[in-house]
């Protein structure tokens, strides 16, 4: 179902917000370079039931951040999720999350203990409804939920079940994620948004299988739901930075992809423009989808002005009409200070409020 007709710039954000020391002490970094596994001890350090409250509490606070800065589209901030992946992919029948297998990933460019896919991946019930309902109950914008695209969860996983048929993997976990798509539709879900990064990584098998796998996920639920995919670059990291590593996927494939889903059952594609100053023009592939512009850098916490994001929104608006495009950070938050996050998310708002009106608002946060 494609987004609403409406003439004005939108704003969202994309999933994960930055995790609160009373949950995570350390940063948004170590956890992922733990592949989530050390929320994981901290919840047994705590205890299931004065986690559980905590997490509550950190949702409720990146709900409000949202509210405070007028965000058209919302997360709970992932603050539940250890890892944006594993947080769905262990709770799947097949999968054993306990004894882990070191895996190569992202092309080689990392490596992390995974979960190992030993048989058939089938759903076993409700992953991520709850955390819907409460973001619904809680958020003034449109609640969104995030479920991993199969092609990354393809790749995140040791598989000892399909021997190397990637296609097979993804194609049942699409079958299996499909009942919580529907059953998030069911309790009134209006945006379902599938975090597919490596499609952009591994553009020949994004054509041949990637895709297709995508919309398996929501076959026959298409006019009950706008669905978004986010294909970003990868989330940044400084420390293989430092090494002189190069990990980010390929930008010049973002043409071809996007070429590719203007001709898909996807309504919306969200894709990263603000750390590798994307060249614009490329939304013109989009077609009539709409597009997610990536306009916030999150793996630096120095806060974008209101007139540079202006600046951004106007430029893309020469590729695609303003009905088209909801501005957003790069990818998840997760790696940003709150205090940072915050005022990105102030400013993010502003100047989408600017674009909207032509008036430009008499004060950013800087």
């Amino acid at each position: 179902m494609a987004m609403p007709a409406q003439i004005k710039v939108r704003t969202a954000i994309v999933g994960s917000y930055p995790k609160p020391r009373y949950i995570y002490s350390r940063n948004g970094r170590s956890l992922l370079d733990s592949f989530g596994f050390a929320f994981d001890r901290r919840r047994q350090e705590l205890g299931s039931g004065e986690f559980a409250k905590l997490l509550d509490k950190a949702a409720l606070s990146a709900i409000d951040d949202q509210n405070r800065a007028g965000i058209d589209i919302m997360t709970d901030g992932e603050e539940r999720r250890g890892h944006y992946v594993l947080h769905i992919v262990n709770k799947l029948e097949g999968v054993d999350a306990c004894n882990r297998k070191r895996i190569s990933m992202r092309g080689g460019t990392t490596e992390q203990d995974a979960p190992r896919v030993i048989g058939k991946i089938k759903y076993k019930g409700p992953m991520v409804l709850d955390e819907f309902l409460f973001t619904r109950k809680h958020a003034k914008g449109i609640a969104k939920i995030g479920l991993p695209g199969p092609s990354t969860v393809a790749d995140c996983v040791a598989d000892e079940y399909y021997d190397g048929d990637r296609r097979q993997l993804a194609y049942d976990y699409a079958d299996a994620i499909h009942h919580e798509v529907a059953a998030l539709i069911n309790a009134g879900c209006e945006i379902i948004q599938f975090d597919d990064p490596v499609l952009l990584r591994y553009p020949a098998a994004a054509q041949a299988w990637g895709l297709q796998a995508l919309e398996r996920c929501f076959a026959g639920l298409e006019s009950r739901a706008t669905f978004v995919v986010h294909i970003c670059r990868g989330y940044p990291n400084k420390p293989l930075e430092r090494k002189g590593i190069a990990y980010k996927a390929n930008q010049d494939y973002y043409r071809d992809i996007l070429t590719w889903l203007s001709e898909s059952k996807l309504d919306v594609v969200s894709i990263e423009g603000a750390a590798s100053t994307l060249d614009v023009s490329v939304l013109s592939t989009i077609g009539s989808k709409t597009v997610m512009l990536g306009v916030i850098d999150v793996g630096e916490n120095e806060v974008e002005s209101v007139e540079s994001l202006v600046g951004r929104a106007n430029e893309a608006l020469r590729h695609v009409p303003a009905g088209q495009l909801i501005l957003a950070p790069d990818c998840g938050m997760l790696e940003l200070t709150r205090a940072s996050a915050r005022k990105k998310l102030a400013n993010l708002s502003l100047a989408a409020r600017e674009v909207n009106t032509g008036v430009m608002p008499c004060l950013g946060v800087a």
